[in-house]
């Protein structure tokens, strides 16, 4: 069920009607049913993948819990009788335990992952490996249909888990609550990866009407439409003719295609994530944001802060501070301390980097191309790091030129060209074709524009106004201006006409032709 169907508006609003005339205590299970029967429309078999996920780190969550709360009752009761050393003896025990537990909580939550969506990318290379050597082995086809937002949920799941092993918060006891963080409907399919203890007591706590969120959320997901149909939609054909049709698309065109499929990602994503965010604030629930102009970065490293945050955080919280602070990291720090201070304060930061961006490529899909897409990116921020000595040195030479709005613009726009490379590798997700089409853009230069012979006026319009709309919104953004209390300020009579053309755009847009979201692939 595609957020920006009919199907969707008739379904939100009878969850809506429901969600706000049932008792309080009851309206959790509200959106339980609703989040299930959300999910069932993709696929009843895709509904056993996330009850999977959910009674592993469920049941996992549990057992860790125990054995915690044992282990305090036990210290306890015996804080008179045992001596420091039999305390030390006892904890490290339990903690070889609580390993054990969330070891398997976490290689049984990912097995589904990995058998799921890398099998054929595994079995596929070993082939290509065996015939390098010269033995005749052939992959057997492995055509499993991806269950959608798997990679969302169950990392989501699995940050759960490990919360409850590090004792940030105490299990959750009731399973249909923990199944409805994990499925709840707005964020299954493409995140945001909310953290369990951030959104439950929304989740689970009653919720009165409130008007003024309700016309937030409707402001937010008229906004999310607008950038989904009327940007992104438009700009899908025009991109998948040229990625599609490599060998007749040359110099300008290819730059051209790759600009729009930048312009379309974000629409498509941030608009999903607009109609999410918009839908959780008229039911009375905070799911966290997910973009921050991000095409306004400075850096790569600044971009993935302020791109898809939320895979950021986990991925920064779950792999690389454990990574950086870990035994082989500190051996390499300890190595590196007396023979050179530059070495010993950076390999460890470039060892966890290395593994952190493999994996985050990895995640979005199971080929080389989107590997890496990510090392391309980590590659970056490495050499950034590497270099932060040279920067500092920079800026201390040339104060004034680094405050200057022309550096500034000089910055971003570097970095977005930075980020436009990698979207070579990322739209197409193969490795040979993204090479294709980057070495394209070097070719027949004077082949004319190519790309926008079969575009109707209509659509470049539509285009062109959605792409200003996004761009000024990012720079409101930027100066931390919230347009819609700037809005709010407007009569009541001009206002709501407004919101009525709005909610008429959205119906009629969404009675037609629409495109599944691009994150839906990941």
């Amino acid at each position: 069920m595609i957020f920006t169907t009919l199907k969707y508006l008739v379904f939100f609003v009878l969850v809506f009607l429901a969600y706000y005339i049932v008792p309080r205590k009851l309206q959790w299970l509200v959106l339980l049913v609703a989040s299930t029967y959300f999910y069932l429309c993709a696929s009843v078999k895709y509904v056993i993948f996330v009850l999977m996920a959910s009674f592993i780190t469920y049941f996992g969550a549990l057992i860790l819990n125990q054995l915690e709360q044992k282990q305090r009752t036990y210290l306890q009761k015996n804080k008179e009788n045992l001596s420091k050393e039999a305390k030390k003896i006892y904890k490290t025990k339990v903690e070889k335990k609580k390993k054990i537990v969330i070891t398997l909580t976490v290689l049984g939550t990912l097995s589904m992952l990995l058998v799921m969506k890398y099998t054929g990318f595994v079995l596929e290379n070993i082939s290509a490996i065996a015939n390098i050597f010269g033995f005749n082995f052939k992959a057997p086809v492995w055509n499993l249909i991806l269950p959608l937002g798997i990679s969302f949920y169950t990392f989501m799941s699995l940050g759960y888990a490990i919360d409850v092993y590090r004792g940030e918060y105490p299990a959750e006891r009731n399973f249909l609550k923990y199944f409805l963080f994990v499925s709840y409907f707005p964020h299954i399919l493409q995140g945001p990866m909310d953290k369990y203890n951030d959104l439950s007591k929304d989740l689970f706590e009653g919720k009165k009407f409130d008007y003024n969120q309700a016309v937030q959320g409707i402001y937010r997901i008229v906004i999310g439409v607008l950038k989904k149909m009327l940007v992104a939609d438009k700009l899908a054909p025009i991109v998948g003719t040229v990625t599609t049709n490599l060998d007749q698309y040359f110099g300008i065109n290819i730059f051209i295609a790759i600009v729009f499929y930048a312009i379309q990602l974000y629409a498509d994503f941030s608009g999903y994530m607009d109609i999410a965010i918009g839908c959780s604030k008229i039911l009375g629930i905070r799911i966290a944001e997910n973009f921050d102009a991000p095409y306004f970065s400075k850096s790569i490293a600044e971009y993935w802060r302020r791109w898809h945050i939320s895979l950021g955080a986990w991925f920064r919280d779950y792999v690389y501070y454990p990574i950086l602070r870990g035994n082989l990291a500190s051996k390499i720090r300890k190595y590196w301390k007396d023979k050179n201070k530059y070495l010993s304060n950076n390999l460890p930061t470039v060892f966890a980097l290395v593994i952190l961006w493999i994996l985050i490529g990895f995640w979005h899909g199971s080929t080389w191309g989107y590997i890496l897409y990510g090392m391309y990116h980590g590659g970056i921020i490495i050499l950034s790091t590497l270099l932060a000595p040279v920067y500092d040195k920079f800026y201390e030479k040339f104060p004034k030129l680094v405050q200057t709005k022309l550096y500034g613009a000089f910055q971003i726009l570097r970095t977005f060209c930075l980020v436009l490379g990698g979207y070579f590798l990322f739209c197409i997700g193969d490795l040979k074709p993204a090479i294709q089409m980057f070495t394209n853009m070097f070719k027949n230069n004077f082949d004319g524009i190519k790309i926008l012979a079969n575009v109707s006026q209509d659509s470049l319009v539509s285009i062109a106004i959605g792409t200003v709309v996004l761009l000024i919104f990012d720079i409101l953004t930027i100066h931390k201006i919230d347009i819609y209390q700037k809005f709010r300020k407007i009569p009541f009579f001009l206002r709501w006409p407004i919101y009525c053309f709005g909610m008429f755009a959205v119906i009629m847009l969404a009675s037609g032709t629409v495109q599944e979201f691009l994150y839906f692939q990941f």
